[in-house]
């Protein structure tokens, strides 16, 4: 059986000269970016990026972010000698107390409601030398002290790279620290790590003007400022919490020498 004219046979398609009426093929245009490269995800690129689009969906999410001056954190590392804690450790440390005294910030989200947890498990985010990303988690960390969530922090980083880490290593976390200092990066919203209510970016440590007052009046200082950024399940807490959350964390870290 033969087709009319200027139609081709059943399931094939063609492209004609619109206006012309003549049935005339035409090719379709050339990509302008070029035929490229095909670059075929690995399983943790795809777990990735399914767990962040399920993330997106699932959570609406909100950011708020707040400038953290790190002063006190340095004058205290020069005081712990040759090896003292890193600054992520300051951070987690002051992160725990501040989510025992915002607990909504460290909760999930369920159906039959907000499940609000005593115990603080901060997932630590590490990149795996740009080849995907992982959350081990550093368990109750609210009860640890200053050198030894440093330690933590340093054992499971470690085991991360060596892709050593357990299942136990990977479960429980209730709140995620994401840093990315050593970058430069001024500041980052994260995607929230589910089924956890928030997650905190800490990004680069940097000399920047500062406001002080001397006797009421105000006068320009250099500080050592970094960007914390809060983005947070908004089904769970609302902008004011957070921000209460967030300014209790920035008093926590400028004043430094109370967290050992």
């Amino acid at each position: 059986m033969t087709s009319p004219p200027g139609r081709t046979g059943a399931g094939s398609e063609t492209n004609t000269a619109a206006g012309t009426g003549t049935g005339t093929t035409v090719a379709a245009p050339a990509d302008p970016r070029g035929p490229g490269e095909l670059v075929r995800p690995d399983g943790l690129r795809r777990r990735i990026a399914a767990h962040m689009v399920r993330s997106l969906a699932t959570s609406p999410h909100a950011a708020m972010a707040v400038e953290v001056r790190f002063d006190a954190v340095e004058a205290d590392r020069a005081t712990r000698g040759d090896r003292p804690p890193g600054m992520l450790a300051y951070l987690a440390r002051a992160t725990a107390q501040a989510l025992t005294e915002f607990p909504m910030a460290n909760a999930s989200w369920e159906e039959a409601g907000i499940r609000v947890f005593e115990q603080v498990n901060l997932g630590i985010a590490v990149d795996l030398r740009h080849e995907g990303l992982v959350v081990p988690v550093v368990h109750r960390a609210n009860e640890l002290d200053l050198t030894t969530l440093h330690d933590r922090i340093t054992d499971v980083t470690a085991r991360a790279h060596q892709r050593r880490l357990g299942v136990t290593d990977m479960t429980g976390g209730t709140f995620t620290l994401s840093s990315l200092g050593r970058s430069g990066t001024l500041f980052t919203v994260p995607v929230i790590n589910q089924p956890q209510a928030a997650i905190l970016s800490f990004d680069s440590v940097a000399d920047r003007p500062v406001v002080v007052r001397d006797g009421g009046r105000p006068r320009l200082d250099v500080g050592r400022v970094a960007v914390l950024t809060a983005s947070f399940d908004h089904r769970v807490f609302d902008g004011a919490y957070c921000a209460a959350f967030l300014g209790r964390l920035r008093h926590l870290v400028e004043s430094a020498a109370d967290q050992r």
